[in-house]
């Protein structure tokens, strides 16, 4: 009778650690391997094929969080997240994602941003293009009101 109830609880024991192998993850946290991205397009406005691609080119830094980037025919803003701890290494790594896309993109003005304030509202202007509610003077105009705060921060 002892030696079944020892088994019994060594088999639960042996289940109850083994089910809980991965640690859980907070809500809102995101994988390190997979940084947030959301690819956009959209036909009747300006062509974010180029913020798709600089999406591709940053996603392979393991460091980067999420990339937050849109484009017009000439500018390309790109706002990222990094790692928490990658933060004391912020300006040797924004010089090296910049070098980066301005050999991807050499005609196009790239603008750069590691700042969150500017990484929500790209995202924000990313929807409304992704859902086709802004025209293409109002995304302009937005861009440069982002660009500008991205300055005034800096």
């Amino acid at each position: 009778m002892r030696t079944t109830t020892v088994f019994f609880f060594l088999c639960l024991a042996l289940l109850l650690t083994a089910c809980g192998n991965e640690p859980p993850q907070e809500q809102g946290q995101q994988s390190v391997d997979s940084p947030d991205i959301t690819k956009i397009s959209n036909e009747k406005l300006i062509s974010q094929q180029p913020s798709n691609k600089a999406k591709d080119i940053l996603s392979d830094y393991e460091e980067i969080t999420a990339i937050k980037s849109v484009n017009t025919k000439d500018s390309l803003f790109i706002a990222v997240e990094v790692e928490h701890h990658e933060r004391f290494t912020m300006s040797q790594l924004e010089k090296k994602y910049k070098k980066e896309m301005k050999k991807h993109f050499k005609d196009m003005k790239i603008e750069f941003s590691t700042d969150k304030k500017i990484v929500l509202e790209l995202e924000k202007l990313e929807q409304k293009i992704h859902h086709n509610d802004i025209s293409k003077k109002e995304m302009e105009k937005k861009f440069k009101q982002i660009a500008k705060l991205a300055k005034e921060q800096t």
